[in-house]
């Protein structure tokens, strides 16, 4: 398999974990994830992720990749359009919470373990690590969400050793 081949199938891959399903296992109570301005998120507001490093880009949102194969992407909008926002929703209201933007919810197992991601405090904002622990019996590679920029300047996402650091923005 070709590497823009293999590079593609990731990237749609990650259109595919974070527009439609990302799901977070951030602990709500020891650890709550803060919006920009300091408050709490909220269980079923939109909020945009912005990267940290403003040199890449303003909010996540589909990024032209370029190539007929795989025409989008997901990464730092290099214009000022809205990237895409996501909500917050309980999984388990005493335990977990859940990131999704049209995701499937709770039912953790083969058929979903692409979907979950855990947000994990890093520097001023937070990072994104695909380690899943909702699966005991499913074999996962645990990476960080980072970024990868293509000759043309435009970051996408992808998984990484070197974490994409975020904060959320309420819309």
């Amino acid at each position: 398999m070709k590497k823009t081949e293999v590079s593609c199938i990731l990237l749609i891959t990650l259109i595919v974990f974070i527009k439609d399903s990302l799901l977070s296992e951030a602990t709500f109570a020891s650890n709550p994830v803060l919006d920009t301005t300091g408050k709490m998120i909220r269980v079923g507001s939109d909020y945009m992720v912005v990267p940290v490093r403003k040199d890449l880009g303003g909010d996540i949102g589909l990024a032209f990749i370029g190539t007929q194969v795989c025409p989008l992407g997901i990464g730092p909008r290099l214009n000022n359009d809205p990237g895409l926002s996501i909500n917050f929703f309980p999984v388990n209201s005493k335990k977990d919470h859940m990131i999704t933007n049209g995701g499937v919810k709770g039912n953790p197992g083969r058929d979903t373990i692409s979907n979950w991601f855990k947000i994990v405090k890093y520097g001023v904002g937070y990072k994104f690590v695909f380690c899943p622990s909702v699966c005991n019996y499913c074999d996962v590679i645990c990476k960080n969400v980072g970024v990868f920029v293509q000759n043309n300047g435009q970051a996408l996402l992808a998984l990484s050793n070197e974490p994409l650091e975020v904060r959320f923005k309420k819309v």
